[in-house]
């Protein structure tokens, strides 16, 4: 981990990561070499040598002027001028299926409209299951695996390119070249519902952290002297202060006799 802090070790790797092996981490250039810099980051976090990367460490790398084919624009990596973007090929012969990692919440849509790539050109797919569930699991514990027939559906037209030597990028995948979990519809409508929002607050569920406690409208009661049953009437502050005005009546009548 030592050697590894060092710039200059660590831009060596990190380039070696985005120009040379980036398919075997997931990762992918768009085609006007950028790649936004938290999917970088979530892939590295499944390395415990590269967990503590962050902006700041490549913003040093270029601080110190070390050779390092990439620079950070906002939360964007791009590749600098020079650095050709790596070669997508189109494939027309892609393995017969291949592994999409999808989200439950998205999973009523994509049975109903298809895959469709969000926020960049290309959907990354894959012909290794584990490398589709480790790139989803990078935005949910708990992806639910979906087939792509990607044989038929390149005879159908969809374009498949090679990003590495098992993932794939593509625009979309119509739903009937999607094959789901084989459940009930009772359990697929439970594996695509979202988890309800918590309403208010549980007081019997709430931690309570040692020395402290939940404070209750009777403690404010108690505390300005008011009773703890809300009815607002001081009890037995009212007895005691007629008694005080009557022994100070008495006291002004003795003075005038």
């Amino acid at each position: 981990m030592a050697a590894m802090n060092h710039p200059k070790t660590l831009a060596k790797t990190l380039a070696y990561l985005l120009l040379h092996a980036p398919g075997e981490y997931g990762l992918f250039w768009d085609e006007d070499g950028s790649m936004p810099w938290k999917e970088l980051y979530w892939a590295m976090q499944e390395d415990p040598s590269l967990r503590f990367v962050r902006e700041s460490h490549l913003r040093e790398i270029a601080y110190l002027g070390i050779d390092f084919p990439a620079r950070l624009d906002g939360h964007v990596l791009r590749l600098k001028s020079g650095v050709p973007a790596p070669d997508h090929p189109v494939v027309h012969d892609p393995p017969p299926r291949l592994f999409h990692g999808c989200r439950r919440r998205s999973l009523a849509a994509a049975r109903e409209h298809g895959l469709r790539a969000t926020g960049r050109r290309f959907l990354a797919v894959s012909a290794d299951q584990d490398l589709a569930l480790r790139m989803a699991r990078r935005r949910e514990t708990e992806p639910i695996l979906i087939e792509i027939l990607a044989g038929l559906a390149a005879r159908d037209g969809i374009v498949f390119r090679a990003a590495g030597a098992s993932l794939y990028l593509v625009e979309n995948v119509p739903a009937g070249h999607l094959r789901f979990p084989l459940v009930s519809e009772d359990r697929f409508q439970e594996l695509a519902g979202r988890p309800k929002k918590h309403q208010g607050i549980d007081k019997a569920s709430t931690p309570k952290t040692p020395g402290s406690f939940l404070v209750e409208m009777e403690h404010l009661h108690g505390q300005f002297g008011g009773p703890p049953d809300g009815s607002g009437k001081p009890k037995g502050r009212g007895r005691r202060g007629a008694e005080w005005k009557r022994a100070s009546r008495n006291e002004r009548n003795k003075r005038k006799v």
